[in-house]
């Protein structure tokens, strides 16, 4: 090999991504972006056609950005993408629909919302506090376990898809309430954004579809055990929690990783506040009678928001009738690969509560537009779905979903006949 063509190779560019099969440096994208440089710098090496159209609601203007283009040729092989051909006819026309409804704020928070945020950060932080001076009782912890996880659906969720505010250092800040609550909102915005919105329920590509013993689909291998999965979901989803905030830390203290080196320093900022974590666990051990009522807050405080929050994900994309094999997120019609594989639950209370994640459908199309107006959007976006003939699910009552969640477990955790493993076997080799 010649030497020039090794430095070819090695000077081509590796930290780029690529919208509408047009390559852009990342990290020169991300230092001049309206919302901030985390949201661009975990784009790195992907393709974000999906996560900027539904982000902003319109094309990306690639006429404005020549400059910061990067020529196909100049890309090294290795980060280099296969084509990607979505269709995204209907959602813009949806977009149009929906913009006069938006108008108010532009789609981010109204001026209450910051009012909730204050009353949901003061009780856990308040409870964090108190754990150094007075000897709690459970009920507190069980207390604060649910704000921690009303705070993960009303506050993280929005502030990290950029949905509270236009700027960008607000939702940072109110963003980093992921991490004060023991997870990471680096490794959130990465596994959430890039990966579950772009790719839901497609099985080759939604991380959020392997979950370590549960058959969510149809590929994964099937064993005995599976058969009661519709049962023992629950218990899985109780230990969510504390699996979470362990596996987050051992994440964020032995990283970055190559990949991640491109987010900086907002990498520190998130270990900074994991801080916190450990600090909760100390309050338990000095103020507690015990050391079994120590462990019992400990394990408390994350196991019972744990189960809300892994719960409500759970049932909001495995239902009866959600789309799973078959979709490829890489091509179709973006709306009805979003919408086939999403549900709705429940009106206005439940999306008060948990941050408009009851409509998952409208979440999935517009996750840069404030959880307020979900069920504003809610008949539009139906309306025009069933024109097209596009599946929208949507249950009266939790219930309702609880069963139709039970029962696709249950189907899907039943020994595949012989023609459903052929299937299968043919569909991993492909």
């Amino acid at each position: 090999v010649a030497a020039s063509d090794i430095t070819k190779a090695t000077n081509k560019k590796r930290d780029v991504f690529r919208i509408d099969n047009v390559y852009y440096d990342t990290s020169r994208m991300a230092a001049i972006h309206p919302g901030g440089p985390v949201m661009v710098n975990l784009s790195n090496r992907t393709d974000a056609t999906a996560l900027f159209v539904s982000s902003h609601r319109r094309r990306f203007p690639h006429e404005r950005y020549t400059e910061y283009a990067v020529p196909e040729d100049e890309v090294a092989d290795e980060v280099k993408l296969p084509a990607y051909h979505q269709d995204y006819s209907l959602y813009l026309a949806i977009c149009d629909k929906v913009r006069p409804i938006l108008a108010p704020t532009n789609g981010f928070a109204p001026w209450w919302y910051f009012i909730k945020v204050a009353v949901l950060v003061s009780v856990v932080v308040g409870l964090d506090v108190l754990s150094f001076v007075w000897t709690r009782p459970l009920w507190t912890t069980l207390v604060q376990s649910f704000f921690m996880a009303w705070i993960g659906l009303n506050i993280q969720h929005d502030a990290n898809h950029g949905a509270v505010s236009r700027k960008g250092y607000v939702n940072r800040i109110l963003g980093l309430t992921q991490d004060l609550c023991g997870g990471s909102s680096i490794a959130w915005m990465y596994n959430h954004n890039v990966v579950h919105h772009v790719h839901c329920n497609d099985v080759d590509r939604d991380a959020d579809l392997a979950i370590p013993l549960l058959r969510l689909m149809k590929k994964v291998p099937w064993h005995l055990g599976y058969e009661l999965q519709q049962f023992y979901f629950l218990l899985l989803e109780a230990v969510f929690g504390p699996v979470h905030v362990i596996t987050n830390q051992i994440w964020m203290w032995s990283g970055p990783s190559e990949e991640m080196k491109i987010v900086g320093n907002d990498w520190n900022v998130s270990r900074a506040i994991s801080l916190v974590i450990p600090l909760r666990i100390v309050g338990f051990f000095l103020t507690q009678p015990t050391v079994g009522l120590a462990i019992a807050h400990c394990l408390l405080q994350y196991c019972v928001g744990g189960l809300y929050l892994a719960f409500f994900f759970l049932i909001s994309h495995n239902f009866d009738g959600a789309r799973k094999e078959g979709v490829d997120s890489r091509s179709g019609c973006f709306v009805k690969n979003q919408t086939e594989t999403s549900s709705n639950v429940a009106g206005e209370i439940l999306q008060f509560f948990n941050g408009g994640l009851n409509f998952q459908i409208e979440h999935h199309l517009f996750p840069r537009v404030h959880h307020s107006y979900y069920n504003k959007l809610s008949p539009v976006v139906r309306k025009m779905c069933e024109e097209k003939g596009i599946t929208y699910t949507h249950f009266s009552t939790l219930g309702d979903n609880f069963r139709s969640t039970f029962h696709h477990l249950e189907k899907l955790g039943h020994k595949p006949s012989n023609t459903e493993e052929i299937a299968g076997n043919k569909e991993k080799q492909q």
